[in-house]
């Protein structure tokens, strides 16, 4: 990938994961610090910080202005702003190849659901060794 389009997709992909409950502070504090970079370079350019800004909200819509941003600031041969688009991407893939959940079963288990709002109803009756037999009772 070329540095612009690792600092696009960088910002791109921290912005969505900064938004989802489940992204870590790390991913929240790597998209800010990526983004305060970038507005101090773009302080001279004020159609550069409104379409870092613009990007936030609406990725799709600011994403070439952007791109010309960062090319006409010089922004993609800035090796720090490089290295934290860099860093931030590697947070978000380890975020999406980790696993959600860490399931230990031990002892007898009759029955299991995991995933995300999953919902099931189980009847398990007793064994037949365990049941209770009950005789009619007789009035006289």
């Amino acid at each position: 990938m070329d540095p612009i389009s690792i600092i696009v997709t960088a910002l791109t992909a921290g912005a969505v994961s900064a938004l989802q409950e489940t992204a870590g502070t790390a991913i929240k504090d790597a998209y800010q610090g990526l983004a305060i970079l970038l507005k101090r370079k773009f302080t001279k350019d004020p159609k550069a910080t409104a379409a870092l800004e613009g990007h936030a909200e609406d990725p799709k819509t600011w994403q070439k202005p952007l791109e010309k941003s960062i090319l006409e600031t010089g922004a993609a041969e800035d090796e720090e702003i490089l290295l934290d688009a860099q860093k931030l991407l590697n947070l978000v893939q380890s975020q999406k190849s980790s696993p959600k959940y860490n399931v230990k079963i031990r002892g007898d288990v009759q029955g299991l659901v995991q995933g995300d709002h999953a919902s099931v109803t189980m009847n398990f009756e007793k064994t037949p060794e365990k049941r209770k037999t009950r005789k009619p009772s007789r009035k006289s």
